[in-house]
């Protein structure tokens, strides 16, 4: 029997480092993508194999049409076939629109929404008559509720909301899900950079916590590996909050 197949953007570290692993753990063959630092690729892809899953390391710019044409070529190349597609990829620069560069702007808002855009699209004719094909898309409470030093990355999220309705409705008429998780701080390498970002910062947020905690990648990859699952066929369009109530604050 062919084992099922899955690309997850951004898998290099963090979130998509660990719904690569689950997927990978779950039998899936695991394309993990990388936009330039390839030691972590590799590195993901390792833990994989030493684990005894099944990876394959692309380099990926989603926002780049070439790039990502020539990433499912290959995947057409040498499975003929998708069942699961993680948008996971993100920039974050957080910067009010006073301290932002035009393009630090571009580089988040086409990351999230052309990102989305272009790998979709492109995975399309490889999940067309799939058993069971999904799309996760990884989103952000910021995008209903904004924050006023982060604007880049509230419009790309709230494009990528829109782009998550937009595709439930459209890709079901060929039996493909789409459904988006939508994580609270999860403490991850993207945090790393943020000046005012130390532990101090992390206790708190875990404070302010209804559950007194934060996220981990573990927890969005349980998520996704429950919402592709065989008994919930039936969920699409729907946004799930892996980030303890957070939202609701």
């Amino acid at each position: 029997m062919n084992k099922k197949v899955a690309l997850v953007t951004g898998a290099s570290q963090g979130i998509g480092k660990g719904i690569a692993k689950e997927l990978a753990t779950n039998g899936y063959i695991t394309y993990v993508t990388y936009l330039k630092n390839r030691d972590k690729g590799k590195e993901t892809v390792k833990e994989i194999e030493t684990a005894a899953g099944q990876a394959i390391l692309v380099q990926l710019d989603v926002r780049s049409q070439e790039s990502v044409k020539k990433a499912f070529d290959q995947i057409k190349q040498e499975q003929g076939r998708l069942n699961v597609l993680v948008n996971n990829a993100a920039i974050d620069i957080l910067k009010s629109i006073e301290t932002i560069a035009f393009q630090e702007w571009q580089d988040v808002v086409d990351t999230k929404i052309n990102g989305n855009f272009l790998c979709t699209k492109y995975a399309l004719p490889l999940m067309k008559n799939q058993d069971n094909p999904n799309v996760i898309i990884i989103t952000s409470s910021l995008g209903d509720r904004p924050d006023t030093d982060d604007p880049s990355y509230c419009v790309g999220t709230a494009g990528t909301i829109a782009f998550v309705k937009s595709m439930a409705l459209y890709l079901s008429r060929y039996g493909i899900r789409t459904n988006a998780i939508s994580p609270g701080e999860t403490r991850t390498g993207m945090w790393d950079n943020i000046e005012g970002v130390d532990d101090g910062f992390w206790k708190r947020t875990a404070k302010n916590n209804p559950m007194g905690k934060i996220a981990t990648p573990k927890a969005i990859a349980t998520a996704t590996m429950m919402i592709i699952n065989d008994k919930t066929r039936f969920l699409n369009g729907n946004f799930i909050y892996v980030n303890g109530g957070g939202h609701l604050k």
